[in-house]
């Protein structure tokens, strides 16, 4: 399917990548947890964010993941993005002219990193991307780790240079719930997706989707609140969404009572495990510590007493 601003909405699975007990990638789980996902049908599936530990692959791990995901995902006709991130154009470049090659549908990048980019630096790094890329459709992953948050003021600007972004991943909209707001406004031509305790609310304003890990708990939960929403079934879908909050909320104590690590693929891979509806491990890359067992059964207990409805 050709991504647009228009087709590209919906709850996205952000997959986790499992490991073996040597730390290499466990594909035969990775291969059954995208086919879980597709058979589910998630609106798309998205790979190498930071649930997916981008950071903690090298090049060919990367390549051996995108392999995987497209071999898997593409001929079902469901919708693929690679998240290509890193602390340089040059490897950003190398990493999206793979994926590229092998047909993916999308292609999802964050500013580099490590040091804070200048407006002019922020454009020409847009610039090169899509001058390399011009007829693949982009999704900027918007963080406040990239160390520049963008808002719609920036993004009309780069549209002007970067006609092919099509999307933006706004992270931490809860905190920056008046910025969503203005960039929605600004650049409603852009495909605008938040996270999934914020989802009703800024569909509400506008915004199209989720890049989701709760999906990866209880994907019909996910799509059937998405659903409502769309259907402007106000009332019933923002009592999903608060079911989100309250979930999310009651796990924070839990987490903090057997020392559970919080970073996102520590978390997302953990909730998916105890869920029951991933299969693999738990364990993430150094230097991020996965949740222990212990830890991932007292998760799964509390899940099937008091959250249920979020569990396959």
């Amino acid at each position: 399917m050709r991504l647009t601003s228009d087709t590209l909405r919906g709850i996205w699975a952000g997959v986790t990548l499992p490991w073996n007990e040597d730390y290499s990638l466990d594909e035969q789980s990775l291969r059954e947890n995208l086919r879980r996902l597709v058979d589910a049908r998630v609106h798309g599936i998205y790979t190498t964010g930071s649930t997916g530990e981008f950071y903690a692959l090298d090049m060919s791990e990367f390549r051996q993941v995108v392999d995987i995901v497209t071999q898997v995902v593409c001929p079902t006709g469901t919708p693929v993005q690679i998240g290509c991130c890193s602390d340089d154009t040059r490897d950003i470049l190398r990493q999206m002219e793979y994926a590229v090659s092998k047909g993916v549908d999308g292609l999802q990048f964050a500013l580099p990193y490590w040091m804070e980019l200048t407006d002019r630096e922020v454009l020409h790094f847009f610039e090169d991307v899509s001058t390399a890329f011009p007829d693949t459709p982009l999704t900027h992953y918007n963080i406040p780790r990239a160390k520049r948050f963008l808002t719609g003021e920036m993004y009309s600007i780069i549209l002007e240079l970067v006609p092919n972004l099509i999307g933006v991943k706004f992270t931490f909209a809860g905190s920056h719930f008046g910025d969503l707001q203005s960039s929605i406004h600004k650049t409603p031509q852009l495909a605008y997706f938040v996270s999934e305790n914020l989802l009703v609310t800024g569909m509400q304003l506008g915004a199209r989707g989720s890049c989701s890990s709760i999906v990866c708990m209880n994907p019909g939960f996910m799509l059937n609140m998405f659903s409502l929403a769309e259907q402007k079934e106000w009332q019933k879908a923002l009592e999903m969404q608060e079911r989100v909050v309250s979930f999310t909320n009651d796990l924070a104590p839990l987490m903090e009572q057997f020392g559970l690590g919080g970073i996102d693929p520590v978390v997302d891979k953990g909730l998916a495990v105890a869920s029951g509806f991933l299969v693999g491990h738990q364990r993430t890359r150094a230097p991020y510590i996965g949740w222990s067992d212990e830890g991932v059964q007292a998760v799964r207990t509390w899940l099937q007493e008091e959250y249920s409805d979020l569990t396959s």
